[in-house]
């Protein structure tokens, strides 16, 4: 089995049960290598990296659409955004997923942030409806990481956390 060069043609992603379990094989190591997963809670999640490694491993390529400003609260930046994904020029996915500065691990994001972690979602979220099984089969969670954001307790917006490093680096004074 190692070593073993298994062949996807355009349009045809049947594999046999041996040669899908060589993909999960080669999948596991490289996401493990490349540190494309991220622990949360004691279970291992891909990073959007590696759900487009293990995509693009099988021939299917997202198409990312333009993301949508959505009417939200007073206050609030919030973007819609879809993916299809495609083996050849067959749409073989979708993908759909949304993104506020209302979330707690979002306030302070710029709208630009906002507008690109929807895509981000969006692209996680297409190949996880397409490819969750071997995910699994590698030994990760079929939850793409970017969608647990909430389970973090405590967030700090990123320009709070860089004006600290640059404080403590005396970079910078107030």
């Amino acid at each position: 089995m190692e070593n073993q060069i298994v062949e996807v043609k355009e349009n045809n992603i049947s594999l046999t049960s041996q040669s899908m379990l060589t993909v999960a094989e080669e999948l596991s190591k490289f996401i493990k290598e490349k540190k494309l997963s991220s622990n949360i809670q004691g279970k291992e999640y891909v990073n959007v990296e590696g759900w487009q490694f293990s995509g693009a491993r099988l021939g299917i390529l997202p198409m990312v659409n333009e993301p949508i400003k959505l009417q939200g609260q007073q206050g609030e930046i919030k973007y819609s955004c879809s993916v299809n994904l495609y083996l050849g020029e067959k749409k073989v996915g979708y993908g759909y997923a949304l993104c506020s500065n209302l979330e707690p691990n979002k306030r302070g994001f710029a709208e630009y942030a906002i507008a690109s972690m929807a895509q981000t979602r969006a692209v996680g979220k297409a190949y996880r409806n397409l490819l969750a099984w071997i995910i699994k089969a590698a030994g990760f969670e079929p939850t793409p990481a970017e969608e647990m954001d909430e389970v973090v307790v405590s967030p700090t917006p990123p320009i709070e956390k860089i004006k600290e490093h640059f404080k403590e680096a005396k970079v910078i004074e107030e």
